[in-house]
């Protein structure tokens, strides 16, 4: 089975300092390796962050956007719904951020079949 991209584009309060930010970017890093199943192993295959450097004047204002992939809808369902570690650091973060987007697909590798 394909892995599962979930993508998560925040606009941050423009009232955090930036010690707010990096500490927090730390944390939301960390969760690659911290959050783990009730076996003790990660099941978050991969993280990518950054800041929004369109000059496209379609963002809405999200300035920073995450991709995390996970092997399979259940390690994404966990990781939303019942890991402890991410529901911390979401009730910790949740101050810091004015709005929020969130997508996810199945990732297809290859263009042999139909994108839709």
């Amino acid at each position: 089975m394909a892995p599962i991209t979930h993508i998560v584009l925040f606009k941050y309060s423009s009232s955090i300092s930036w010690t707010e930010l990096q500490k927090h970017f730390r944390e939301f890093t960390a969760l690659r390796t911290s959050c783990v199943k009730p076996d003790g192993k990660p099941y978050m295959i991969s993280m990518r962050m950054g800041k929004n450097h369109s000059w496209e004047p379609y963002s809405k204002g999200i300035t920073h956007a995450f991709i995390l992939e996970f092997a399979n809808a259940d390690d994404r369902d966990y990781y939303l719904l019942k890991d402890p570690v991410h529901h911390a650091f979401s009730a910790k973060a949740a101050p810091l951020i004015e709005d929020s987007v969130v997508a996810g697909k199945w990732m297809r590798h290859g263009l042999d079949r139909p994108l839709c």
